[in-house]
């Protein structure tokens, strides 16, 4: 069984370095509205990326882990940043997102990521087994 293969190691090695360079991110800049906002285009571009790459390699094969993706960009990459964008200056704390205040926005963001990244260690383990 050749892992390399498997396509879906590479995302989750991709999510998992997100989330390197968001802590980094947090670490290393000083204003937490600019980190923040770094933080949140990387949640926005990754899924795309690798949504779109996984739609070019086996199209929608994965099915369940597209839906999964994507409920994790609609549901909370793209509302968060937009929030943060559109209400420049705002603190998190008093912004929310058709009436859901931005904190829990932003906790239930995190477990919707934990999610995906199940999802990917899933169809990770579901190709391997189907190329065995």
């Amino acid at each position: 069984m050749d892992m390399r293969r498997n396509a879906f190691l590479g995302y989750l090695i991709a999510e998992v370095i997100v989330i390197l360079a968001v802590m980094a991110l947090f670490r290393g800049i000083p204003d937490r509205q600019i980190a923040a906002t770094l933080a949140g285009v990387l949640f926005v571009a990754l899924p795309v990326i690798m949504m779109v790459l996984e739609y070019r390699r086996a199209e929608l094969s994965q099915f369940v882990w597209f839906v999964v993706v994507m409920q994790f960009w609609t549901l909370f990459a793209l509302p968060i940043l937009g929030i943060r964008l559109m209400n420049w200056g705002v603190p998190f704390e008093q912004l929310s997102f058709i009436g859901i205040p931005g904190p829990v926005l932003h906790q239930w963001s995190s477990k919707s990521y934990m999610l995906m990244m199940a999802a990917t260690v899933w169809s990770w383990w579901k190709v391997n087994r189907e190329k065995a």
